[in-house]
């Protein structure tokens, strides 16, 4: 949370509070203000740290920070650390407390976005007076252990609480104060703010707890609560608010206020001691307007030209090509073939929806992981207009995939004539890892296990080549993947593979300007012909045996081909 220190009032306020020593907010740095990861775990200074900080330090040494997206920094008015993965340090300076002629306390505000936690995260908090050992205020309000102050989840639940860790009875010439954390996901985010040393007792002090500064709340809200913590309360106080210069006295919280769309909110919560303000916090928010896109390609095009974090309905029609359960995953794309991964880690969508639905009036936001788009929703609003839709991926071809991997983000795609290079017979797939699916002509595409429950994980990587294999098209930092859905996704037609003996294509290569095509079977054959980079060139049905291909340049072709139920792919060589 952010102080509003105007100077009046931190008059008044050290008027009141003359026995603080220290204090730190984090109100007066650009959010961004620490240290950010990149690919590679490489730490990399931003904002204006160290360069523009004399209060505190960082030492990331032992964590690593491997994505742009993990940090540990000012964000908001607050100190936030996001998915450190091993011990990140936050070190205040030396305080000179020498002058202290009572014992001296400190406190601190501890938080988290109430992200799913594990048993391994922690949030620690230390101190050392006159340089020595540091002591660690363990087991916290029983949140944590005798090593650690707060434990992210301790016996199956998450610490979802915001805490006031408060220290008195210290003495001596210097203090310096450590805050310790580790979190390995990015989903996980802890706060600190609001830290201070005081002489003697600690003053009564306030802590607005929702909303989070900055916060942006999805159209249609029409109220938000503001809610507060106090401590060190000595009796008698009452409570003001502050609403876009509106007072209002005597209040309680929660404090209810009225909302519209399109609208920004500046609040202070004063806490009175009579008619003296003896502490204030502040926070902004503000409602968002509703963009409404026909269908997920023009949400791409908005979200690439005005940035992520707007909320939108998206009006059209959403085809779903598959559902996860982990964190309610589903993936949609419209019929101008763009995709989008809907990401509901709390739920929101209450509605169930089957691949093959068509959905209209999604409503949410999105954010980007990974390289991927995410669309979040924000209320149940999507209704299934149909239910039955045929599901058809897009054939592309491996080099165009990996040339634009963000063309098919999410799309349900189709890669043809394809070996697993760990097919070797004895070699079973497991969840979450990589395999290299290979073209005819050695070009390589990541397939990863990302569905820890497909009913293929455990059997054995097909060693022999494939026809085609389907999946959901993905990355990760710009490297090209393919989610495979299940096990019919590697086995897709199985009469192909019989098929493969019924179909026989000549002269191939050919630079006479024709085909011929051999069947088994006097049914039409449906051909289709596709170019490297996977554009559909010809598409035919034919009821003899001849195709005429002299419009084609000199090249490599698929040629897939289907008659009854037997479908196969070729490729085919012009001259």
């Amino acid at each position: 949370m952010k102080k509003l220190y105007f100077l009046l009032l931190t008059i008044l306020i050290t008027s009141i509070s003359s026995g603080q020593i220290w204090s730190e907010d984090f109100s007066t740095y650009t959010d961004g203000t620490g240290i950010d990861g990149s690919v590679g775990a490489t730490v990399t200074n931003i904002g204006d740290y160290p360069a523009g900080v004399s209060k505190w330090t960082l030492d990331a040494t032992s964590a690593a920070l491997t994505a742009a997206t993990d940090w540990a920094k000012t964000s908001g008015g607050t100190f936030s650390f996001r998915d450190i993965d091993g011990p990140l340090q936050w070190n205040s300076e030396m305080i000179d407390i020498s002058s202290a002629t009572a014992p001296v306390s400190f406190q601190l505000t501890a938080s988290n976005n109430a992200g799913g936690f594990e048993t391994s995260d922690f949030y620690d908090v230390y101190y050392s007076l006159d340089s020595g050992p540091f002591v660690l205020v363990s087991n916290w309000n029983n949140l944590g252990d005798a090593s650690h102050t707060i434990i992210g989840e301790t016996g199956g639940v998450d610490w979802s609480t915001i805490e006031d860790i408060q220290i008195s009875g210290l003495s001596g010439n210097t203090l310096q104060i450590r805050v310790q954390a580790v979190n390995n996901s990015g989903a996980e985010e802890f706060f600190l703010d609001n830290v201070i040393v005081s002489e003697g007792a600690l003053p009564p002090s306030i802590t607005v707890t929702a909303p989070t500064d900055m916060n942006v709340f999805a159209p249609g809200t029409t109220s938000v609560n503001v809610e507060w913590t106090t401590a060190n309360l000595v009796g008698g106080e009452t409570f003001d608010i502050v609403v876009n210069g509106v007072t209002t006295n005597n209040v309680t919280s929660p404090f209810a206020v009225v909302t519209a769309d399109g609208q920004a909110y500046n609040i202070t919560v004063n806490l009175m001691t009579g008619a003296t303000i003896t502490d204030f916090e502040g926070v902004d928010f503000s409602v968002a307007n509703l963009t409404t896109v026909a269908n997920i390609t023009a949400l791409r095009a908005d979200v690439t030209a005005n940035g992520l974090g707007r909320f939108y309905e998206i009006t059209g029609g959403s085809l779903v090509t598959h559902t996860d359960g982990f964190r309610n995953r589903k993936w949609i794309q419209d019929t101008d073939i763009s995709g989008v991964l809907i990401y509901d880690q709390p739920g929101t969508i209450a509605t169930t929806y089957n691949v093959g639905d068509m959905v209209t009036g999604l409503r949410g936001t999105t954010e980007d992981s990974n390289g991927v788009l995410r669309f979040i929703p924000t209320s149940d609003a999507g209704m299934v207009a149909s239910i039955g839709n045929a599901v058809t991926p897009q054939i592309v071809t491996i080099p165009a995939f990996n040339a634009a991997p963000n063309d098919y983000e999410s799309e349900l795609i189709e890669v043809q004539t394809v070996t697993f290079v760990e097919g070797d017979g004895v070699a079973t797939f497991a969840t979450g890892q990589n395999y290299t699916l290979r073209d005819d002509m050695m070009n390589d595409l990541v397939k990863r296990t990302d569905f820890f429950s497909a009913d293929y994980i455990g059997e054995i990587i097909p060693s022999s080549q494939l026809p085609s294999v389907v999946g959901v098209a993905g990355e990760f930092n710009g490297t090209s993947q393919i989610y495979v859905r299940n096990l019919s996704d590697l086995t897709l037609s199985t009469p192909s593979f019989n098929g493969q003996e019924n179909f026989s294509v000549y002269p191939n290569p050919t630079n006479t300007g024709f085909i011929n095509i051999s069947t088994t079977s006097n049914a039409n054959v449906t051909v289709a012909i596709y170019d490297i980079l996977g554009k559909q060139v010809i598409s035919k049905t034919l009821n003899n045996n001849h195709l005429n291909v002299s419009g084609l340049k000199a090249g490599i072709y698929i040629l897939k081909l289907s008659q009854n139920e037997a479908t196969t792919t070729k490729k085919l060589v012009i001259e």
